[in-house]
């Protein structure tokens, strides 16, 4: 790379320091001229996304180290919201603040994807995480410490909620994107399913660690214990060695006067690559129907028609949690080697939406009478379920991580993340009403056939499918040289030392 910058002719219009001037002065604009070649040299690494990722043993420690923050900060995480769950309730006993509370918890994570998305492409992204994390621990000292004395303000609770999922929000994309940067184009598939499977796993495991502890210890030390192992996150994140390719600035040269405009940028990026818009359509179709099935509808099923057997509901969504972490570790490897993963992304789609159909029909046959039946039939349809989502997550990103350039990878992964995000609202209010009207069976039908038709949409889109089967070495700056003018808004930013 140093070699052949050096050999790159000039851009037109452009002369160096001292190209018109003679003799001595042209010797002394050489440390300026050197300067600017290794801008360039960092451009085209930060744009075609071949800063050196480090597949050596280097590249395999930072991923250790990376993902087994986040796996830590996720599970924290859970146990964290519960834990002020316990507390909200605890002190006022209202259910409806609570989920305000919450609410705004979700709608802070969100909102800062889409607006701070650009904080990973400006910064360092190991001091972007590591702020994070240290953020997060101060704001759940203050909160246990708050808790251990006794003193409950909700203005305060809010606000640390708020901070909370600022810090969530900027943290998570960050931690996908920066996988390309540790991991050659050949093991960026394999990264993308561990990651996959440990956040699934905490996902799954994080309530029940939650439960278990709030119950002997009270929400009070769980509070503190969150904090120490956010803190050990942070630690680890120290550790993190991140190639400085992913920046697309000279250090001291970054401002936050246009955030507004890097945001955007994430935004614009998305809608002009094609199939990457398309694959933000069909997952908040997905995540449209998705949340409310399992935070609303299966809820209401159970509590409605299987009153007192709450096992019934641990049972059905823990199954869910079963079929993701399976499809990461092995269900997503072996579909793409038999079927490739042009296919196994629209079949994922279709087990996604037929398991929710599968669950409307068992109830439908089996009714309010047999609760051990419909659990059964019910939990291995809704684990079907899970290991097709993976099949369409895991696929998604690892092309969306290897064709993005690093000038914008983790805007377009916050960005496409945020559009999911901003549609679960909708879809609870959505499926409430069609559960209301006609039921729970006709709501899961209706939200699983959205999901089914997902599918035919998906295999039928001649520009998402043709990334789809590209091979990985191929895939690498893919976005970059089929859409170059999706990226040219961060273009004077990036090239102003050369004007």
């Amino acid at each position: 790379m140093p070699g052949r910058a050096e050999r790159a002719p000039l851009r037109d219009g452009h002369r160096g320091p001292g190209a018109a001037v003679a003799g001595p002065q042209v010797r002394r604009a050489r440390p300026g001229r050197r300067r600017d070649r290794r801008r360039r040299e960092v451009t085209e690494a930060a744009r075609s996304g071949r800063a050196d990722a480090g597949s050596t043993g280097a590249g395999v420690r930072d991923f250790a180290l990376l993902q087994t923050a986040g796996f830590c900060g996720s599970m924290a995480t859970r146990c964290l919201e519960i834990a002020v769950a316990w507390w909200v309730l605890d002190k006022t006993g209202n259910s409806a603040l609570l989920g305000v509370v919450l609410g705004v918890g979700i709608g802070a994570d969100v909102l800062s994807r889409g607006a701070l998305g650009w904080v990973g492409d400006r910064f360092r992204p190991q001091r972007v995480i590591l702020y994070c994390f240290l953020a997060s621990a101060v704001v759940s000292a203050i909160l246990t410490a708050l808790a251990f004395a006794g003193v409950y303000h909700l203005w305060t609770v809010l606000l640390g909620v708020v901070l909370l999922g600022v810090s969530l929000g900027l943290r998570e994309p960050l931690l996908m994107s920066t996988i390309r940067s540790l991991m050659d184009a050949s093991a960026v598939a394999g990264a993308v399913r561990v990651r996959s499977a440990m956040m699934s796993l905490s996902s799954f495991a994080g309530p029940v660690v939650a439960g278990v502890l709030i119950g002997p210890l009270g929400y009070s030390a769980v509070l503190g214990a969150t904090c120490c192992v956010i803190l050990v996150c942070a630690a680890l994140a120290a550790l993190l060695r991140v190639p400085e390719g992913e920046r697309t600035e000279e250090p001291g040269e970054t401002d936050t006067t246009g955030w507004a405009t890097e945001a955007k940028a994430g935004f614009r990026a998305i809608r002009r690559v094609v199939p990457e818009w398309r694959l933000a359509l069909l997952t908040m179709v997905v995540d449209f129907a998705l949340f409310p099935v399992f935070a609303l509808v299966v809820p209401v099923l159970v509590a409605a028609h299987y009153p007192g057997k709450t096992w019934v509901l641990s049972v059905v969504e823990s199954a869910f949690g079963v079929g993701m972490i399976a499809g990461s570790a092995v269900l997503v490897r072996k579909s793409n080697s038999l079927l490739g993963r042009r296919h196994t992304v629209p079949a994922g789609f279709a087990l996604l939406g037929a398991g929710f159909i599968g669950t409307g029909l068992v109830f439908g046959a089996t009714g309010p009478a047999m609760p051990l039946a419909f659990t059964v039939g019910s939990s291995a349809l809704l684990m079907l379920s899970g290991a097709g989502l993976c099949m369409v997550t895991v696929n998604t990103g690892t092309v969306r991580l290897l064709a993005t350039p690093s000038s914008h990878r983790n805007r377009m992964v916050a960005a496409a993340s945020f559009l999911s995000g901003i549609v679960m609202p909708l879809g609870s209010v959505s499926s409430g009403l069609i559960s209301r009207v006609s039921g729970e069976r006709w709501a899961l039908l209706v939200l699983g056939g959205a999901i089914c038709l997902c599918a035919v949409v998906a295999a039928c889109d001649r520009a998402l499918t043709r990334f789809l089967a590209i091979p990985d070495e191929e895939l690498d700056g893919a976005y970059l040289r089929e859409f170059p003018h999706a990226f040219q808004v961060s273009e004077p930013r990036t090239q102003k030392a050369h004007a």
